[in-house]
């Protein structure tokens, strides 16, 4: 799956920008999945790319462990990891409770770290 995402603050001066991340599932058996996600930053100020390595296990039929860490392949390269329960109450919705140390758990947010972790909950729709 390829995921992109584009921002611009059209009241200001500030620059664009376009993350963009590959997100490739190798499912190794019924309970075992793994993600590696290369993932890439570009604005007219700075550009750089990442890795994301994570993990499904299945514990129940609908309760999930999600490890994961990411990193920037930046000479001052932020490593930063996230913990999750995920829930699936329906075939098209979930809920996250998660613990990470990145900057935010979407988009470039994933890959820099941040000098305080979080406990967050995430809603998840499949439209």
């Amino acid at each position: 799956t390829l995921r992109t995402s584009l921002g611009r603050s059209f009241g200001s001066n500030r620059q664009g920008y376009m993350f963009t991340e590959l997100l490739n599932t190798i499912r190794l058996n019924d309970w075992l999945a793994l993600n590696i996600s290369p993932k890439y930053f570009f604005s007219g100020l700075r550009s750089y790319g990442g890795l994301g390595v994570s993990s499904y296990i299945n514990l129940l039929d609908n309760l999930q462990l999600i490890p994961e860490i990411n990193t920037s392949f930046r000479s001052d390269a932020n490593f930063n990891s996230t913990f999750a329960l995920r829930y699936s109450y329906s075939s098209q919705a979930s809920v996250d409770l998660y613990y990470s140390n990145a900057a935010g758990i979407q988009d470039l947010g994933q890959l820099l770290e941040d000098n305080e972790s979080r406990v967050g909950i995430k809603l998840n729709f499949l439209y």
